[in-house]
């Protein structure tokens, strides 16, 4: 995890946060000393975001819908556990409403994840405008759109 610039926390949203696995995780591996506190610090600098799927659809996760939050608002414990580590948390890569999604639309969803992956590497971003967005999706379907028309 050091030699690496990202770090992708990808995972379903399961009633409302990380599966079981993935909070162990954290809980684990960014220890107090090692990647926070006094005398942590390791991953200072590194990006981190959410990659997830939820069943529920964008719309349900809003202050006015089914599930009275946005995604970003619960999701606020792993932005406060980057920022504590030192990292740059920056908003999710999230396919949601999956049970409705047909064929087409999951490989939409894949061919853009596989857009950010590369985009990513090669550095081809402005983290400032990046955190500025609800969801890393908007950014790509942005750019998509832009070279479509």
């Amino acid at each position: 995890m050091t030699a690496h610039q990202i770090i992708i926390w990808q995972h379903p949203f399961y009633m409302y946060g990380a599966p079981a696995l993935l909070k162990q995780w954290i809980d684990l591996v960014l220890e107090h000393g090692w990647a926070h506190g006094k005398e942590g610090g390791v991953l200072k600098g590194k990006i981190i975001f959410n990659v997830l799927t939820s069943g529920g659809s964008r719309e349900v996760y809003a202050a006015n819908g089914y599930n009275r939050f946005t995604l970003r608002e619960f999701l606020v414990p792993f932005e406060q556990t980057a920022t504590l580590c030192k990292m740059i948390y920056l908003p999710p890569f999230a396919v949601q409403g999956t049970y409705l999604l047909a064929e087409a639309q999951l490989a939409h969803h894949a061919s853009l994840y596989h857009s950010l992956l590369r985009r990513l590497s090669r550095g081809d971003y402005n983290l400032e405008s990046l955190r500025q967005l609800s969801f890393l999706n908007d950014w790509l379907d942005r750019d998509s759109e832009a070279s479509e028309s």
